[in-house]
């Protein structure tokens, strides 16, 4: 029995050595690494400062959810701006930025006034 232990563990051993010393070529999934052909390399990363703009917004008059969101981003300087339609009726809009000098700044206003029920809790009795 222990002869059999021994052997399953020096087979395990040698597995684990193999793997780990073998050469892994771009075909292996676990050790994909791509290979770019006729691609200069100085040894310099080059940044390229991020630049996008995206604009969102949904209209459903079903369950009455309108809102939207839009933003532009270019380099470390970000602007965008949201709406939505708070539970009392007003219309939230955001508008903001944000860059690495001042951090984030938002700026919220309100527009419409709100609307409340006329009467609360139980109705009248009659």
């Amino acid at each position: 029995m222990v002869n059999i232990i021994l052997q399953v563990s020096l087979i395990t051993l040698t597995t684990v050595v193999a793997l780990t010393l073998a050469e892994h070529d771009a075909t292996s999934y676990a050790f994909y690494q791509p290979k770019f052909h006729n691609v200069h390399h100085d040894g310099h990363e080059h940044y390229a400062p991020p630049h996008y703009t995206y604009k969102y917004g949904v209209q459903d008059p079903h369950t009455g959810d309108h809102h939207h969101q839009s933003e532009h981003r270019d380099g470390d300087v970000v602007h965008g701006e949201y709406s939505l339609v708070e539970p009392d009726g007003r219309i939230r809009k955001v508008t903001y930025t944000a860059d690495k000098h001042n951090g984030f700044n938002a700026h919220i206003h309100h527009v419409h006034h709100a609307h409340h029920p006329q009467h609360y809790g139980h109705q009248a009795e009659e």
